[in-house]
C-alpha cells in the first residue's frame, strides 16, 4: 500500500458549503473517500511504468467552475495500482476532479499561480511546459492526465477512479547508411505547444514557439541515434517540425531539398490510421542509400520507417 497522501490546501468558501455537513457536525459527514488511478494503458494493456510517476496534483473544482483547492502529493516512493489520495475531508456536492502526475515540477507548472479558491475559473487554469530561451533540453519528463466528474455523498465510504492519459511522446531517431565522419549531430523538434487547458485541450501559442533538442550519438558503425520526449502529438496540429542538425558543417542532414520535417504528415504517410491517443512512442529510422565520401546531403537518398511502416507519398530525393 502506499503512504498516505501530503495534503497541501483543501479549503472551500463558506457559502460553497452544505449546511447538513458542518464542522461542528460531522455525523453526516463521509468517513472515508479515496481517489485511485487507473494506470493501464488503453492501447496496450500494459502498465504505466511507476517509475515515470513520483508526484501527484489533484486539483478540485466546483459544480459552478470555480477552483476549490488541492491535493498534492510530491513524494511518491512506490506508485502502483494500490496509490490513492485521501479526499476523506471533501463535504457533500459535485465536483470536478483533474489530475496532473508526472515526476518533479521542473519542467511543468500551473498557472496563474497561485490559484485562488472561490475565484479562479476552470477555464482559466492552465498547465504550462517551462522552457529556457526557446530551448528544451533533453530529459523532459512524462506527463499524465485524468479528469473526472464526481458526486460525493454521505455514504460512509466511498471510492473514485480517474484513468490516467498519457500526455507526453517519446520520438526516437536511428539512422541507417551514413558514411563514417567525425561530424556532431542534433536532433531537434521544433513546436508551440506549451499550454494546456485542465481539460488537456492545447492552447494556441503562437508567439511562443521553442525547440526540443537533444544531441546525437553514434553506435560502431557510426549511425546516429537520439531520443525526445514532448508534448503530446495530435492529428490535426501540424506544426511539430523534425530536424537532423550536422552541428559540426553547420548544415541539415535532414529535412534537405524538397522533403518534409512536418513530424505528423511523416506518421501520417507512414500510417494512415495512426491512432495519437494511444500511440506514445514513434521509433524512426532513415535509411541513407548512395551515400560515399563527405557527409553531404547532396550524395543521399533516404527511406524512412516509422514503427516499422515506411513513408510514403514524399519526394525522398535529398538535394
Amino acid at each position: 500500500m502506499c503512504k498516505k497522501s501530503y495534503i497541501i490546501a483543501i479549503l472551500f468558501a463558506g457559502a460553497l458549503l452544505q449546511p447538513s455537513c458542518l464542522k461542528e457536525d460531522t455525523s453526516n459527514c463521509p468517513e472515508q473517500i479515496r481517489v485511485y488511478f487507473d494506470i493501464t494503458s488503453r492501447a496496450t494493456g500494459d502498465a504505466i511504468n511507476p517509475e515515470d510517476i513520483d508526484r501527484m496534483n489533484l486539483y478540485i473544482f466546483c459544480s459552478k467552475g470555480y477552483y476549490l483547492g488541492e491535493y498534492q502529493d510530491d513524494n511518491i516512493t512506490d506508485f502502483n495500482a494500490d496509490y490513492f489520495i485521501d479526499c476523506s475531508d471533501l463535504l457533500p456536492g459535485k465536483y470536478r476532479f483533474i489530475a496532473w502526475a508526472g515526476k518533479d515540477e521542473q519542467y511543468y507548472t500551473a498557472t496563474p499561480a497561485p490559484f485562488v479558491k472561490g475565484k479562479t475559473k476552470f477555464e482559466e487554469a492552465l498547465l504550462e511546459l517551462k522552457h529556457s530561451n526557446g530551448i528544451v533540453a533533453a530529459g523532459l519528463h512524462h506527463l499524465f492526465h485524468s479528469e473526472l466528474p464526481a458526486t460525493v455523498t454521505r455514504e460512509k465510504v466511498q471510492r473514485f477512479d480517474m484513468p490516467l492519459i498519457q500526455h507526453t511522446n517519446t520520438i526516437n531517431i536511428y539512422t541507417e547508411g551514413l558514411p563514417a565522419s567525425a561530424n556532431a549531430y542534433t536532433f531537434e523538434i521544433a513546436d508551440n505547444n506549451c499550454k494546456y487547458h485542465f481539460d488537456r485541450s492545447f492552447v494556441a501559442c503562437e508567439h511562443s514557439g521553442f525547440k526540443y533538442v537533444a544531441d546525437c550519438t553514434k553506435d560502431n558503425m557510426h549511425q546516429l541515434f537520439s531520443t525526445l520526449n514532448v508534448m503530446r502529438l495530435a492529428d490535426d496540429r501540424h506544426t511539430p517540425q523534425l530536424q537532423i542538425y550536422n552541428k559540426t558543417a553547420g548544415t541539415l542532414l535532414y529535412p534537405v531539398g524538397g522533403q518534409s520535417g512536418d513530424l505528423i504528415e511523416l506518421i501520417r504517410n507512414a500510417n494512415p490510421d495512426n491512432d495519437f491517443e494511444l500511440t506514445h512512442i514513434y521509433n524512426i529510422v532513415f535509411r541513407f542509400t548512395d551515400g560515399g565520401g563527405e557527409d553531404s546531403p547532396t550524395r543521399f537518398t533516404v527511406t524512412i520507417y516509422i514503427n516499422g511502416w515506411q513513408v510514403r507519398d514524399q519526394n525522398d530525393e535529398l538535394s
